[in-house]
C-alpha cells in the first residue's frame, strides 16, 4: 500500500469506511452491476464501489435511475470480486461522486490496499472494543 496518507483523501476515506463497516455498495438492478466505461483506459470497463449506502443511491438517478444500492460483504469483494473483475481486465471506480467521476484503480492494488488497512487496524486492536452503539 506504501503510506496511508500519500493516497488520495477519497481512497482513504473508503479504505476505512469499508474496513468498519465490513461491506461495499454497488449499483444493481434486475440485469446485474452497473459498469461503465473507463475514462482513463479505452475498452475498460470499471465496477463503481462505495463505501456507504448514501453515496451509492446518489449515483442511481438519470440513466442509472434503474438500479439500486446493493451491498457487497467485505470478505466477498476481497476473495471473489477483485480477483474476479482483475480476471476480467475491469477497474474498480472508488467513492466516485454523483457525476459518476471519480478514483479508477486496478483491483488487485485496491485489494492490497484493504488488507493493509485491515492489518494495520488489527495490530491497533481497533476490533478488540468495539465503542457503545459499534457495528463490530
Amino acid at each position: 500500500m506504501g503510506d496511508f496518507e500519500q493516497l488520495d483523501p477519497s481512497l482513504q476515506q473508503f479504505l476505512r469506511e469499508v474496513v468498519e463497516h465490513g461491506q461495499v455498495w454497488a449499483l444493481r438492478d434486475e440485469g446485474g452491476w452497473a459498469l461503465t466505461e473507463s475514462e482513463e483506459a479505452a475498452g475498460v470497463m470499471v465496477l463503481p464501489v462505495w463505501s456507504a449506502a448514501e453515496a451509492a443511491a446518489a449515483a442511481a438517478t438519470g440513466p442509472w435511475g434503474i438500479y439500486a444500492a446493493t451491498a457487497i460483504t467485505l470478505d466477498e469483494f476481497l476473495e471473489l470480486w477483485l480477483p474476479g473483475l482483475e480476471g476480467d481486465g475491469d477497474l474498480v471506480g472508488v467513492n466516485w461522486d454523483e457525476a459518476l467521476e471519480g478514483i479508477e484503480i486496478p483491483p488487485l492494488e485496491l485489494q492490497a490496499d484493504l488488507e493493509a488497512v485491515i492489518e494495520a487496524a488489527d495490530e491497533q486492536g481497533i476490533w478488540d472494543d468495539p465503542p457503545p452503539g459499534g457495528n463490530h
